[in-house]
């Protein structure tokens, strides 16, 4: 099968092919945000110039990605990332570095455990990490339109291309 960067299918197909056990797919629903929230949180801390963080850059990176996948999913992934941002400047979300990361590692035993027992299958980033941890937000973002009846031919598509796969 193909695969190719900015390819959208080929993104999502990479990822669902580790998280395509449902209760698998529902807990990295609830952990994959915490991780991402614990993340910025705890990345916001470190200021590259002025009032710009480490978590700033970084939103324009994934922001830029996802828009170049799918310009809609990309703007509406990029508006909850910007908002993230904004609660984090305005110390909405004023958590510790303790608490930030108690709560990061506490999600990502709780992804692994997923892994073990319910998709008996290892976690993407142990093939390609940098593609798993930018691509775990979007991936759920999908799944979460996919619930919703949205991009039904895509989904559709990439249940045929993991059946493939898998046998």
């Amino acid at each position: 099968m193909k695969h190719s960067l900015l390819d959208l299918r080929s993104q999502l197909r990479f990822y669902k092919f580790y998280h395509h056990n449902d209760t698998n797919v529902a807990i990295h629903a609830v952990f994959v945000p915490t991780i991402l929230v614990t993340s910025a949180s705890l990345l916001h801390r470190f200021t590259l110039y002025k009032s710009i963080t480490l978590t700033h850059v970084l939103t324009v990176g994934y922001a830029v990605f996802y828009c170049l996948l799918s310009l809609p999913v990309g703007m509406m992934a990029s508006a909850l990332l910007i908002l993230l941002n904004v609660a984090l400047d305005k110390k909405w979300l004023n958590t510790t570095q303790s608490q930030d990361t108690g709560i990061f590692v506490l999600s990502w035993i709780c992804q692994f455990i997923g892994h073990g027992v319910f998709e008996r299958r290892k976690p993407a980033l142990l093939d390609n990490l940098v593609q798993s941890l930018v691509l775990a937000p979007y991936f759920i973002l999908f799944e979460f339109l996919f619930k919703l009846g949205l991009y039904k031919d895509l989904n559709q598509q990439l249940k045929q291309d993991i059946a493939t796969i898998s046998k």
